[in-house]
């Protein structure tokens, strides 16, 4: 068995499948397409471009390799745009891991299709930038640009998710009066 390597002690490009991690012991045989690509450009964000179903069983191979990228500090962007399928495991993940980079003053973008980006936005998980191509993911997670986003804007006849308040802050205080 292969245990994830450390994106901080890899080359530059990583091919991760199913079989290559210790999660395999748990995997459906009959899911075969999984992979997760790892490309660390100079100067750049980490991309982790997702391929296959990401639940919970593959979950956890994102998150062992945003923790690698957490570690680094760097940004991150994160292509979903291969994925089949994204479970609320790997929603959990992208939220803790945004929320995580954005404590070190980093950030997390994600690529993904019109209803996946309607499903985080939906779910309130602020701490992840969504884009509809990798490249705006990429321009938006290394230079900040919320210009070259694609915002997620509320469907017709439904409320804005509610955002939360960062970590630390104050409710405010009714007035007594």
């Amino acid at each position: 068995m292969v245990y994830l390597r450390s994106v901080i002690d890899s080359p530059q490009h990583l091919r991760l499948a199913l079989s290559q991690t210790a999660f395999f012991d748990q995997a459906d045989p009959d899911e075969g397409g999984f992979a997760l690509e790892v490309d660390e450009p100079a100067g750049g964000p980490i991309v982790l471009r997702v391929s296959g179903d990401l639940d919970m069983v593959t979950a956890p191979i994102l998150a062992a390799c945003l923790d690698e990228v957490v570690l680094r500090g760097r940004c991150a962007v994160v292509d979903l745009l291969p994925a089949g399928f994204v479970g609320c495991a790997a929603l959990a993940v992208l939220a803790d891991a945004g929320t995580r980079l954005r404590e070190q003053r980093s950030r997390l973008t994600v690529a993904a299709f019109g209803p996946l980006r309607h499903i985080l936005d939906d779910a309130g998980i602020d701490a992840v930038q969504c884009c509809g191509t990798l490249p705006d993911a990429f321009t938006a997670a290394h230079t900040g640009s919320a210009s070259v986003v694609e915002l997620v804007r509320p469907r017709p006849g439904r409320p804005a998710a509610p955002r939360r308040r960062p970590f630390g802050a104050r409710r405010p205080t009714p007035s007594i009066g």
